[in-house]
């Protein structure tokens, strides 16, 4: 299986940055307008009051459904200005349907080294994996930390219409995917394929990687009730993945909540993929059995003509 993995940052975002640090190209720059492939919107603007700062503001697609993310906006927008200290500032204070704007210091940029600067750019084209990583990633260091008071259980929905649920317990983490298929042959290949994903981690994994499952029935965790219709209409199973305390570690903690919300997307990638195999497969085998008709029937015609000679 092909260890294809969806980038964290958009690489728009960042080669608009990057061709903001030119001060020909700087001097040119009004406004840009940028879509994610969920939806989420980004607007890149340079600042009235100095033109050393571009403004980018960002709005997610799923914000509203979002709550765990809606609720802690603020928190969040502080955290990651911290994190981005000396170079770019956050705000929720924003205009429109965008609910966050990162106000980013281009003079600050250029005096770092262009490996640096690239290393920043990326970290700022990574604000929707941030935010949508937020409630993910609060709920593994409070279970490192042995910090949960009682169980909870809260969604996210890394697409609209798409949700993740997550149970939260003081010894493990449950994150369980609904896979949403159409109906038909694609349900067929979703099922076969997702069986044998969740078996192959079950066998490798040891007792170093989280352990996975698959079921077809009912989700394996109690189902909020305002989600309930849309999670029943996951026709291709649910994949369950338990993640402990000693799987969250500081060096791969954001790998970690990244490879769990993209899950979905990868899983839909492979099953096209495996779909495109048996496929392959299939017209090369009907191709190899028209050759072999074929050669028979011009062996039977070489016996019947051989028949009537003699």
């Amino acid at each position: 299986m092909s260890n294809r993995r969806i980038a964290r940052f958009n690489t728009l975002v960042v080669d608009h940055l990057v061709s903001r640090l030119d001060r020909t190209q700087k001097e040119n720059f009004s406004e840009c307008r940028l879509f994610d492939s969920d939806g989420s919107k980004y607007l890149l603007q340079r600042a009235q009051e100095d033109p050393n700062k571009i403004r980018l503001s960002f709005s997610l697609a799923a914000f509203a459904a979002n709550i765990a993310v809606a609720a802690s906006l603020s928190t969040i927008a502080a955290d990651l200005s911290a994190r981005h200290h000396g170079y770019c500032e956050m705000s929720t204070d924003v205009e429109g349907s965008y609910q966050l704007v990162l106000t980013i210091q281009l003079d600050t940029l250029q005096l770092q080294n262009p490996t640096l600067q690239l290393q920043h750019l990326q970290s700022i084209g990574c604000i929707r994996a941030d935010i949508l990583c937020w409630p993910l990633r609060q709920a593994l260091l409070q279970l490192r930390a042995g910090e949960t008071a009682q169980p909870d259980t809260f969604l996210i929905y890394s697409k609209p219409a798409q949700p993740i649920i997550v149970k939260q317990t003081n010894e493990e983490c449950v994150c369980v995917f609904p896979i949403y298929v159409s109906e038909g042959s694609s349900k067929a290949y979703t099922n076969a394929f997702v069986q044998g994903f969740a078996e192959t981690r079950r066998l490798g994994a040891g007792g170093d990687a989280p352990q996975c499952s698959f079921t077809s029935g009912p989700a394996p965790v109690p189902v909020p009730e305002d989600v309930r219709d849309l999670v029943c209409r996951a026709s291709g199973g649910f994949v369950s993945i338990v993640v402990l305390p000693r799987h969250v570690r500081d060096a791969t903690l954001d790998e970690l909540t990244w490879t769990l919300l993209t899950l979905q997307d990868h899983v839909h990638y492979h099953v096209k993929c495996f779909k495109a195999l048996i496929h392959s497969r299939m017209r090369k085998r009907m191709q190899s059995m028209i050759l072999e008709l074929g050669q028979a029937k011009a062996g039977t015609r070489e016996v019947l003509a051989a028949i009537n000679t003699y």
